[in-house]
């Protein structure tokens, strides 16, 4: 076993001598969970962006946390290039057609019955970005928990915390659940669901925030105001990033690390944001991202940012993300709603409606709603443990139990 380790370690220690290469440069989008698993595995090197721009990398400009969320590593392996949230697409037409009056404001408005199968959700095991979507949903209701719980003035609020992770965990299961019983389906590419509901085949859906700008302008004639509505929830999203880092042995590292400079720079990040034919931004389409940069946030930049009202920085200042809550389960949270509501779609739907139906009797809802199998407790240590041993065949197995 010692001869083992020790061959493993040596092994390591050439790995991360090395220039072994992919034969890919960049690594680019996303999350920063894929980031931080590809820097922990040492396949992503230091940019030397760090020490060529220092004065980058200061809360002024890019801070390295805002509320919660990492925005750059220390040791220079990854940066966050533009900022993302995550909130609901939605078809004004297609409300009216329903009878909807009231335009969505929160995660909450999602499991209105009036949106049985309206509803175009992504599989959070398919997608990062729509799985980052559906914790923050968890993480609001932990959040709301703690504060419901906290109003005991014969606590510290600190000591609600455990609790409130437990219950809330559950809560935003429960609301996921209702949400996926409305679905219309769950797709595998995060991109379709904008274009389903700019054609009204979904009323509404979840995506990230740029997908639902981009198509929002996408089908808007002339001056009037678009039917194709996007809205992040009011406390309901954190503000993460998109980073991009350099794999070990790039083929092209010189060039490589021009492009993270340039991408980081006012020059490029303007390109995200700024309007057609704006100084400084893009020529023929309007990339509706949003820049990582706090410059560029500026009042003089206002008249040419495509989302002049949206000020990322202050709106993150509603949700905080506590990573020591969910982080640790993310791919076990996937993994959950994949199961409670993908494999079981057809079943969730019918017991929905037929709950719908009866204006929900309390032991029928009850029965619906039961997640103990997952409660939190579960979930970090039997589940996280069967998915943490890769074995595939103990994933199918706890994934037809859970489904049963």
């Amino acid at each position: 076993a010692a001869a083992t380790e020790a061959l493993e370690l040596t092994a390591r220690r050439a790995f991360l001598e090395s220039s072994v290469c992919c034969g890919i440069d960049v690594f680019f989008g996303g999350g920063p969970f894929d980031f931080i698993r590809q820097a922990a595995a040492g396949r992503l090197i230091d940019s030397g962006l760090k020490q060529q721009h220092p004065e980058w990398f200061q809360d002024d400009v890019i801070p390295a946390t805002f509320t919660g969320e990492a925005y750059w590593d220390p040791a220079g392996l990854w940066v966050g290039s533009v900022l993302s949230s995550y909130g609901m697409i939605y078809n004004r037409d297609a409300y009216a057609r329903l009878g909807i009056a009231a335009e969505p404001r929160s995660w909450e408005d999602l499991q209105d019955p009036k949106l049985q199968g309206e509803v175009a959700l992504c599989d959070p095991t398919k997608s990062s970005s729509i799985a980052k979507a559906f914790e923050n949903i968890i993480q609001q209701q932990i959040q709301l928990r703690w504060e419901q719980l906290a109003t005991d003035a014969s606590r510290d609020r600190a000591s609600w915390e455990s609790q409130a992770v437990a219950e809330g965990w559950v809560n935003g299961l429960r609301l996921v659940q209702r949400v996926g019983a409305n679905a219309r389906y769950f797709t595998d590419a995060a991109s379709k669901i904008p274009l389903d509901v700019s054609l009204g085949d979904a009323a509404i859906g979840m995506c990230i925030d740029f997908y639902g700008r981009f198509q929002s302008e996408a089908v808007q004639v002339g001056d009037k105001s678009s039917r194709l509505q996007y809205f992040t929830p009011a406390g309901g999203s954190s503000v993460g990033v998109d980073p991009i880092g350099i794999l070990r042995g790039a083929p092209n590292r010189a060039a490589a690390e021009e492009f993270i400079a340039f991408v980081l720079s006012l020059e490029g990040q303007k390109l995200w944001n700024f309007k057609v034919g704006t100084p400084g931004g893009p020529e023929k389409y309007a990339l509706r991202r949003l820049p990582i940069r706090k410059e560029l946030y500026a009042p003089e930049f206002a008249a040419f940012r495509s989302d002049a009202e949206v000020q990322p920085y202050e709106e993150a200042k509603l949700f905080t993300y506590h990573p020591k809550w969910t982080a640790p389960l993310f791919r076990v949270m996937a993994f959950i709603i994949r199961v409670a509501c993908l494999d079981l779609h057809k079943e969730q739907t019918e017991a929905w409606q037929a709950l719908v139906a009866a204006k929900f009797p309390r032991e029928a809802y009850r029965a619906f709603t039961n997640l103990d199998a997952v409660n939190y407790e579960t979930a970090r240590t039997t589940l996280k443990k069967a998915l943490d041993s890769k074995n595939r065949i103990e994933e199918v197995r706890l994934a037809k139990e859970l489904s049963d």
